[in-house]
């Protein structure tokens, strides 16, 4: 009896152990095999088939890579028209908001770029992402992909409080209406008309 025992429990043990292995290769195998995010082929054919946030924020993590302006273009702040920053694949976070600006521009109610900061830092800290309005609800595209918000929002600031880094206190807006935001030339920054600056907390 003890002897069939002991079999019983090597076999069981056996088993699982050999189960277990099969189901570990199993999703070692076909585990990661959903399709990677390929992005239409071109920037002209981004901006013509790509028409929700969510695809834009896809678009921006899979096309994209960060890189400072100060090694981009030797200047501390320089706003890049998309075209320029699709030419190098990177940018800094203004570039990444100008992008998603440029590619959802038909496809939204309203949209602004928004820099946020902290006037009492004396690191002098700043951070910009693309808010936009869609069916009347405020989301967020960034660079940083945790800032992502769906169009759910009803305010500007309740989207911009629940989606940016408590570190900054006030933001700005500003209204790219009139710019070439794909071949704008030079600098974009100067020629973005600011709305106004606000407390956000």
């Amino acid at each position: 009896m003890e002897y069939i025992l002991n079999y019983y429990i090597c076999y069981s043990r056996s088993f699982l152990v050999k189960k277990l292995l099969v189901t570990a290769l199993f999703y070692a195998t076909f585990g990661n095999c959903s399709p990677n995010y390929a992005p239409p082929p071109t920037l002209d054919s981004s901006i013509k088939q790509i028409n929700t946030p969510e695809e834009t924020q896809q678009w921006l993590e899979t096309v994209l890579t960060y890189e400072s302006d100060k090694f981009l273009y030797g200047k501390e702040d320089f706003w890049a028209p998309c075209g320029l920053t699709y030419q190098h694949k990177k940018g800094d976070c203004e570039d990444y908001a100008i992008c998603a600006a440029a590619i959802l521009r038909e496809d939204i109610d309203l949209g602004y770029i928004i820099t946020v900061y902290n006037s009492d830092s004396l690191k002098r800290e700043a951070h910009a992402v693309f808010a936009y309005r869609l069916n009347g609800k405020w989301g967020i595209i960034s660079n940083d992909k945790n800032q992502f918000r769906s169009p759910k929002y009803q305010s500007l600031p309740k989207v911009l409080l629940d989606s940016i880094d408590e570190k900054y206190t006030e933001y700005m807006v500003y209204d790219y209406g009139g710019l070439d935001l794909v071949d704008g030339k030079g600098n974009l920054g100067p020629k973005m008309k600011e709305i106004g600056r606000y407390r956000l907390r």
